[in-house]
């Protein structure tokens, strides 16, 4: 087992125990928090620099850097998620069309028996 982090914005980090081949993704880390605060939640992850830096330092370029990065992260994963969709519509679409075309070889069947 190892312990990962989800990086919260704009402070904090919540610990989470995994098994050890599970894949980390953000906004997931396994850089490990800094210990000793008065709070340990008083912190952020620098992606840029990768490591955590406790919030009295932290200035507004490095937030907007923080900021950056996770919205290219969840852009990415909008992109997949869109494609994602469109070929499941597809996917949906041609068993439609499969069963209307098993539904009209049927009914003049039906029809014929009567």
């Amino acid at each position: 087992m190892k312990t990962i982090y989800k990086v919260l914005y704009p402070l904090g980090y919540e610990s989470h125990e995994v098994e050890d081949d599970f894949p980390v993704v953000l906004p997931f880390i396994e850089v490990k928090p800094l210990v000793g605060l008065k709070n340990d939640q008083s912190q952020f992850y620098n992606f840029s620099d990768k490591k955590w830096e406790e919030a009295v330092t932290q200035d507004y370029s490095k937030r907007l850097k923080l900021l950056e990065t996770l919205a290219e992260t969840v852009q990415k994963e909008n992109e997949e998620l869109k494609k994602a969709a469109k070929e499941q519509a597809i996917q949906t679409t041609d068993t439609q069309l499969a069963i209307a075309e098993v539904y009209e070889m049927l009914v003049p069947a039906n029809k014929e028996a009567k």
